[in-house]
This record gives C-alpha cells, structure tokens and sequence, in this order.
C-alpha cells in the first residue's frame, strides 16, 4: 500500500462517516460500478452497504482499494471536490512556514492570510488553527504589537497539545525580552501544568521549559532556572531531536556565561551551534554566533580570530532572517567588543555610537552596555572627563530600565566603573539601585536621631571597613586641587 501522510490519515479520522459513504457511493454511480464489483474479493458487499450508508469507517488500507476502484484519490475521498484546493491550501502553509523559517516575516503574513481568507481551509485537518499560528508567528516576526493577542486568543482555543505549548514558548518570550517577567513566567508555568506529564518529552515541551528558564534566570530566580534547564537538558538527549537539544544547551551557555564560568559556556555553546547549524532555522543560529562570539572574547586569552569570523557569518544570518532590533543590536556590541580587543579603537568607538543613537529607546539595555564601553575607552585613553559623561549617560539611561537580575548585574558594573572615575554620589547611587534591582533589603533596624537635649552629642562613627562619603571640601578649605582619578580600567 501507498504511504498515506499523518495529516490526510487525521482529517479520514474527523470526517463523518455519513458523509464520507455518501462520497463513495457517488463515486461508485458516476463509475458505473455495483456493490459487489466494488467491494471485489476485499470486503463483503454488506459490508460495502453498510460503509456507504455511513454504519461502517473503512480502514485506511481498504480505503485505498476502494479509491484505485472507484479511480479517484484518497484525497478527494477525504476532502470531496474541494481536495484540490486542500493540497493548495497545505502547500500554502508549508510555504509560510518556510519563510517564517527563512526570516521572511512580511511574506509569511501574507501567506498565512491568504489561507485564512480561503472558504477550502476548513477541509484542511488542523488547518485553520495552524494557519493563525503562523498569522501569529508572523506578526511577532515584523514586530507587530498585535502577536500577543493574536496569540492569546489561540492558546485558549487551540485543541492540538503540540500548538499550545508553542504558542505559550511565543508568549513567554516576547514578554520576558520585554521585561515583564511575572507574566512570562506566569504564562509557561500554567501551560506546562495543563498539559500531560510527558509534555516536557516533546520539542515544544523542551522549548517551552528552556523559555521559561531563561525568564526565572533573568528574574533573579537562578536555582530554579537551572533546576529546569537541568531538566530540559536530560529530556533532550532522550528525546533525539537536535532542535531540542541545542535550545536546552543554548540556555545553558548563557546561564554559564552570565554566572562567570566562561570555560564551561563555550563548549556548550557550540554543541548547541553544531546541531542548528543544519537546520532551516537561521534567525536562531544568527543570535547563537553571536552569543558565542561574545563568550570568546572573554576566554583567556580572547580567541579574537574564532570571534570575528563567527560575527562575520551571524551579519549575514540576521541580515537575511529579519532579525529582531534586540538581536541585531546585540551583534552590533559583540562586533564593537570584538574591535576593542584587536586595538581598532575609533571603529569600536563609531559601531558603539551607532548603537545607542539606533537602539537607546527600543533596546535600552543594550544602549547602556554600549555606553559604559565608551566610558571604559575613553578612561583607558586618558579622557577622564569624557569618560565620566559616557557613565553619566548611561546611568540616565539605565534609570528608565525595570529592576531585574540583567539590571542589577549593569547597575553594579557602573557602580564600579563610576568608582574608578570619581563619581562617588553616582557611584553609591548606582550600587543602592544594583540592592533594589536584585530584590535586595536592608535588615538593620531603624535607629532614630538622638534629641538635642540628649547628653551623647558626639555623633556615632562608621564602624571600621566602611568608607564613608566624603563631600567636596569647601570653598576655605586648604585644599583646593581636586584629587586626581586613578588610571586603568576595570
């Protein structure tokens, strides 16, 4: 027997008997057949009767029969006169997929509305729900703020398991990169618990967990984000499925990497890199060489040479996959870092430039990474004054940004780099914002200034350790030349 495709197996499933003998029936008249002539030396002639009047479903091997009989397809059988416009439709689909895949989100749109605006779309199993997730898909794709609800209304009426936990991986991810964290997590947590045990045994069940790691990790919830990826990691490697494997290896290298164990990153970023690099999926290897790059620079000694080629083929992965302003700008730093390293200081400093002025407001933690870079070059060049307006610049920045883990880590670098270039106020308000950021209070108690009538006016000295804050010196003060920054940079 012929192969029979999973989707045309299912849309022979939901099809009503009735209507399915009713076809066949029609068929054997327009072919001048009688019930037994049909039916042959494979089935009975009552049972025959019995299908046409819609008591019997045959099975898909007598159906096949019955169809080379009849001299129609399995498919008109399924689908009626509509069949031909079902295989349209299909290949309609495919075609959006692939240039989702591919980064062309504009055609990809147009190509799922089509299929919607067609009546033939309901005879397609699965089809209408499939096409509003590429609809969907699509519109994240272009950056159209209308993907969140165009996803919401599919996770509540989606009836396929492996939809939802796409839709609930699409959810998690547009609201973690926009910092709403508690919704991101909120969002993948329920669909993991509505779903089946076994859930976390499929691909969008491993995506699903690894999104929602890396939203725990960025919130500041590091222990459980590692527990799952752990977790995901395990699945994975059961599971067989390349695609899964390197989304849990990918989180864990960036996990690594943000936690400072660079040496262990960078093997598992590329294991992750190796098994996407023959998929279709070329946005996400664009954004995994450029994380790569990124750990590369910071092994010890820099593997620059690795570094720069990878950057050079990420450009031209996102470039021809409609990356994501987030992730183009990322690659634009990693690329300015790269420059630094390999002494091409006025190129880092005009790509560096280029990032905050294109990306301050869309991306502005991104902007603020940029800036203190161009703090740190102009410290380690001797232009201290300059220096100190790139830090003062990004901590403006910075303060319009939510309090999280990505937030705390910045915070406290430009708490440290104010300290080198003698921005002490700005230094101590940056390391107080770094505490809140992280979710951290003070647990001393409240202790109230003495009354002036009490008898101990000798105020109550820092104990030792602590540095205390110490004011410019006034106007009649001795000392009139300022202290000088030390050199160097951080």
């Amino acid at each position: 027997m012929c192969h029979m495709s999973p989707e045309l197996a299912h849309q022979l499933t939901k099809l009503d008997p009735v209507v399915l003998g009713e076809r066949i029936r029609a068929a054997r008249v327009a072919a001048g057949l009688t019930q037994p002539e049909l039916a042959g030396t494979d089935a009975s002639v009552a049972y025959i009767s019995r299908i046409e009047s819609g008591q019997r479903r045959p099975g898909t091997d007598l159906l096949q029969v019955l169809a080379g009989r009849l001299g129609v397809t399995v498919d008109f059988l399924a689908h009626g006169e509509g069949w031909e416009d079902a295989s349209r439709l299909e290949l309609l689909l495919d075609h959006a997929e692939l240039s989702l895949a591919g980064g062309e989100g504009e055609n990809a749109l147009a190509l799922a509305r089509e299929a919607l605006g067609s009546p033939g779309l309901q005879a397609v199993a699965g089809g209408i729900t499939r096409a509003r997730y590429l609809e969907a898909s699509a519109l994240d794709r272009v950056g159209d703020p209308a993907a969140v609800p165009a996803f919401q209304a599919l996770l509540g009426q989606a009836a396929d398991s492996g939809i939802r936990l796409k839709v609930a991986t699409s959810l998690c991810s547009i609201w973690r990169e926009a910092g709403q964290f508690e919704r991101a997590i909120a969002v993948a947590q329920t669909q993991l618990g509505a779903e089946s045990e076994d859930a976390l045994g499929t691909e969008e069940g491993i995506r699903l967990a690894v999104t929602l790691a890396a939203a725990l990790f960025v919130s500041g919830r590091t222990d459980e984000a590692a527990e799952l990826c752990d977790r995901a990691i395990a699945e994975s490697e059961r599971l067989s499925s390349p695609v899964a494997r390197a989304s849990a290896y990918w989180n864990a290298s960036y996990f690594r990497a943000d936690s400072g164990d660079v040496a262990g990153a960078l093997p598992l970023a590329k294991r992750a890199l190796h098994l996407l690099e023959n998929s279709e999926r070329m946005r996400d290897v664009g954004s995994l060489r450029t994380q790569l790059s990124a750990i590369m620079l910071r092994t010890d000694p820099p593997r620059l040479e690795e570094a720069r080629e990878q950057l050079r083929l990420a450009d031209m992965e996102l470039e021809w996959s409609q990356a994501s302003p987030g992730e183009r700008a990322r690659n634009q730093l990693v690329n300015a870092q790269a420059m630094l390293v390999a002494g091409e200081a006025e190129a880092a400093k005009e790509k560096m430039l280029g990032v905050v002025e294109t990306y301050s407001d869309t991306e502005p933690l991104i902007a603020v990474h940029a800036l203190t870079l161009l703090g740190q070059t102009a410290w380690l060049f001797g232009e201290h004054e300059e220096a100190q307006q790139w830090y003062r610049r990004a901590i403006a920045t910075l303060t319009g940004v939510g309090a999280d883990r990505e937030a705390a880590q910045v915070w406290f670098e430009i708490g440290t780099l104010s300290a080198q270039a003698g921005l002490v106020a700005e230094s101590a308000d940056a390391f107080r914002r770094a505490a809140v950021s992280a979710g951290l209070t003070s647990r001393l108690p409240v202790i109230n200034t003495p009354p002036v009538t009490s008898p101990r006016t000798t105020p109550v000295h820092a104990p030792a350790g602590r540095m205390p804050v110490i004011n410019t010196p006034p106007v009649t003060s001795p000392r009139t030349t300022p202290a000088q920054s030390p050199t160097g940079m951080v």
